[in-house]
């Protein structure tokens, strides 16, 4: 067989199965399918977030643990046991988060830029309001309807530290 015609060939199946693709449906964003990310996936959907407010009530959390392995869904899950997200008083600009069900850890909701990318973030800054918790700081964005992404610091120096990822869903 002639190049040109194996060439010419190859182009016109690569333009099919672009093609393809492109039609296919994007399936919608969830927390499942956030849980099976990789680090730099997590990174890349942080940064592509919008920073807006929580809505008062309960949002249920779920801890990334282990990103990009394949154990990591299930550890995660399994951690939800322990932290199972945050209640939300957006009029009094505070969240609480719920340990076994149970509400401790409060702090303030506030915006100010991410310590990742400098981007508008929504803080919620536990500096002013717990002693066990006064180094942490969470980022959080909302990555699709009712589901947002939120990264927890720690004030370390002479720069803060990533300590985890977590998901924060709204539930009717």
């Amino acid at each position: 067989m002639p190049r040109h015609i194996f060439w010419v060939g190859l182009l016109a199946f690569s333009a099919i199965v672009d093609r393809a693709q492109a039609q296919q449906p994007v399936a919608p964003l969830t927390a499942g399918r956030i849980l099976e990310m990789s680090r730099p996936e997590l990174d890349g959907l942080f940064a592509q977030g919008t920073a807006t407010l929580l809505p008062s009530g309960k949002v249920r959390g779920t801890p990334i643990t282990a990103p990009g392995t394949s154990l990591g869904p299930a550890r995660s899950k399994a951690a939800r046991i322990l932290w199972q997200g945050k209640v939300v008083d957006a009029e009094h600009a505070t969240a609480v988060n719920r340990f076994v069900g149970i509400k401790l850890i409060r702090g303030d909701l506030q915006w100010g830029t991410s310590w990742m990318d400098g981007r508008p973030a929504l803080l919620l800054d536990y500096q002013a309001t717990s002693r066990i918790y006064a180094r942490n700081r969470d980022e959080i964005r909302q990555v699709g309807p009712g589901l947002y992404l939120g990264r927890m610091y720690s004030r370390t120096s002479p720069q803060p530290t990533f300590v985890m990822d977590f998901i924060l869903e709204v539930v009717n």
